[in-house]
């Protein structure tokens, strides 16, 4: 079993642009929305792969409520807190000439109560050899450490803990020194305080593969790096591997970073090699490009990848 924990979710609307006018209406098309937010997206993945898992963390109002229905609709097992302090937020994400352009809501204040609740619905699933994914930014209210209290008091439960954070909520939950860690391009250089342009794909691969290396020294036992359209690194202490992203038709690369980390997640509960997680981490993370929205690629798709 694979527990995600989303502790700021999202209702996620994407639609297109066919321009845009400056102080002026733009007429979104083709509007999508999906249920959202990091580990909410990684349970959507897992679905597909088959791999049982529940979607755990923070819903508010009418947005709460839909997130609930959707994964329901989808059968994903939830255990959510409830707040009473604001809505769960909405993203709109829109596709134009530009490219893609993020709008993010902060989402809704938890209280220390509710976030005790959350602890405690944590400790109650944390079984030994159980797998957790925490993900994401963290909503006001929540202490930056909260990640680090997580691993730490799921660690003393016997679980394994998957952590794709950004910031000070990366910096602090890397004490606590989880099992898995998947930054992407620009929480690593943020991490690292490095602001260099890189001169071509290969000084970004090797400076990537240094700081996986050096990650990897503080606790973790897998380090990945998400490069976006260039692919990704991975190093588990014996091997340190680039791997480029397959060519696909990109309709949206909104999750794919997510869909990596489902992906990763899902072959290491398995017990799979080190060589098929990166497969599958490239196949699945690829193949969420090809999808509108945040919806995951199809089973269909990830086997085609897979093979070619």
């Amino acid at each position: 079993m694979i527990i995600t924990v989303t502790m700021n979710p999202a209702v996620d609307k994407t639609g297109e642009l066919d321009d845009f006018v400056l102080g002026g209406v733009n007429r979104l098309k083709n509007v999508i929305i999906d249920a959202g937010g990091k580990g909410i997206n990684v349970s959507k993945t897992l679905r597909v792969l088959n791999k049982p898992n529940m979607a755990c963390g923070f819903v508010g109002g009418s947005n709460g409520n839909t997130i609930r229905t959707a994964l329901q609709k989808m059968m994903i097992m939830s255990d959510f807190v409830s707040v009473a302090g604001g809505e769960t937020r909405s993203n709109l994400k829109v596709k134009s000439i530009f490219g893609m352009t993020e709008f993010d809501e902060p989402g809704p204040v938890v209280t220390a109560e509710e976030l005790q609740q959350l602890m405690d619905k944590l400790k109650k699933h944390a079984k030994p050899g159980t797998m957790f994914v925490l993900s994401g930014s963290l909503p006001s209210g929540v202490p930056t450490d909260i990640y680090k209290q997580m691993i730490e008091m799921l660690h003393q439960c016997g679980c394994k803990v998957f952590l794709d954070a950004s910031g000070e909520a990366l910096r602090q939950g890397l004490e606590a020194q989880p099992d898995y860690i998947k930054p992407n391009l620009a929480e690593l250089r943020d991490l690292y305080d490095f602001h260099d342009e890189f001169e071509s794909t290969e000084s970004m691969v090797a400076w990537s593969k240094e700081k996986a290396v050096d990650l990897l020294s503080k606790g973790p036992r897998m380090v990945s790096i998400s490069l976006g359209a260039a692919g990704g690194v991975f190093t588990d202490g014996i091997e340190t591997i680039f791997a480029p992203a397959k060519k696909v038709d990109v309709l949206s690369p909104v999750g794919a970073g997510d869909a990596m980390t489902a992906a990763i997640a899902y072959c290491l509960d398995s017990n799979m090699h080190f060589h098929d997680v990166i497969r599958y981490a490239i196949a699945v993370s690829c193949g969420a490009c090809t999808t509108e929205g945040t919806k995951p690629p199809s089973k269909e798709v990830i086997i085609q990848l897979l093979r070619s």
